[in-house]
């Protein structure tokens, strides 16, 4: 009788040490896929992220962009002339897409701002140009930092007459490069409208 229970606890004993091996040897399988998961779940947030970057910065060249137009200085429309590459170019109407953006270096730039904003006593309106970067870079900048990285700065006070630009600085080559530049129109330090144009040397036209 001794014998048969005997018999039986070893039994009991040696089940319960095969159960308790098995949920070891399982226990590691399960955290697997909770670490395929992670991992994935992270490389798409990454594609999205990298998305993102490589869409903020999409823009088209003559295109007048309004950041804010809640100001006092409302700008419907520009027209922007070339004193040296003229012809079909300039002479345009005051537009907000298909304005004129490109232009030689060591040229004159004319502009022309459609708007009925006119202070003389006033310098709360410029006009910044830089070499162009993402806007999001913008944000991120202060204003005397953005003028005094800028290749001109002009203040605007109001258009005298319809058919004499406002100002007409020079893109000399000795100050400027090839390529893509924003103009930004600010008021009161802050940016209300952008439109990005495009410098070329006169060999490459």
């Amino acid at each position: 009788m001794k014998k048969t229970v005997i018999i039986l606890l070893c039994l009991v004993l040696v089940s319960s040490f095969a159960s308790c091996g098995k949920k070891a040897e399982t226990a590691p399988v399960t955290s697997e896929p909770e670490n395929i998961v992670s991992e994935l779940a992270s490389e798409t947030v990454t594609e999205q992220i990298s998305q993102q970057t490589a869409t903020e910065d999409n823009y088209t060249l003559g295109t007048l962009v309004t950041v804010n137009g809640d100001t006092e200085f409302v700008l419907k429309g520009l027209r922007l002339d070339g004193n040296r590459s003229a012809g079909e170019n300039n002479g345009k109407d005051f537009a907000t897409e298909g304005i004129r953006s490109g232009f030689w270096l060591d040229e004159r730039i004319s502009f022309y701002l459609d708007t009925d904003y006119s202070d003389a006593d006033s310098e709360d309106v410029k006009v910044i140009c830089l070499p162009h970067r993402a806007f999001t870079e913008y944000e991120k900048t202060s204003f005397e930092d953005i003028t005094e990285n800028a290749a001109f700065v002009e203040t605007f006070y109001g258009m005298e007459e319809p058919d004499y630009a406002c100002f007409d600085p020079y893109v000399f080559s000795e100050d400027f490069t090839e390529g893509d530049y924003d103009i930004l129109f600010t008021f009161k330090g802050e940016i209300a409208y952008y439109i990005v144009i495009n410098l070329t040397p006169e060999t490459n036209q």
